[in-house]
């Protein structure tokens, strides 16, 4: 068990500068992105006509949501996503410095927190692409419907 541990300080010592930049890259870059990210899945996604009545829905079988209830998570995990991540980041610079093996585990795991937090995050920025993306087909092929029809009657 002490290998293990003194092991585990030899690693978290040699990673800590990677990890601090890391955690300091990822939350400054999610931070700044933020309210552009928000902004535009409102946009996109959650002030769409589609999106609005599958809410519409849920509300009339008593569901008690709102329409941006799922943005509005979103954001939050957002802010999640950036805290551990600047949480990883001091910690690697402040307990990180220790030469023990509790401030070791203290600084991995911070950086493993982030790093979950940010994959839920990245996870989540797919799943909202795909459903803009999915709302964007369906708009546009409502819009050329007559054009679609036509082409198929006479496709020459």
């Amino acid at each position: 068990m002490d290998e293990f541990l003194c092991n585990l300080v030899e690693y978290h010592q040699k990673f800590m500068p990677a990890l601090f930049a890391t955690g300091f890259t990822i939350g400054s870059f999610l931070f700044s992105m933020k309210s552009v990210i928000i902004r535009t899945l409102k946009e996109d996604v959650y002030d769409h006509e589609i999106y609005q009545n599958k809410v519409c829905q849920k509300i009339a079988a008593n569901e008690n949501i709102g329409f941006y209830d799922n943005l509005s998570n979103f954001s939050n995990l957002l802010m999640k996503a950036i805290s551990w991540s600047f949480i990883s980041a001091i910690s690697q610079i402040s307990f990180g410095f220790f030469e023990s093996w509790w401030a070791s585990i203290i600084c991995l795991l911070a950086a493993i927190i982030s790093w979950c937090y940010l994959g839920k995050a990245i996870y989540e920025v797919h799943a909202n692409w795909q459903d803009a993306l999915d709302y964007a087909d369906k708009t546009a092929r409502s819009k050329h419907k007559e054009v679609i029809e036509k082409q198929k009657q006479n496709p020459f």
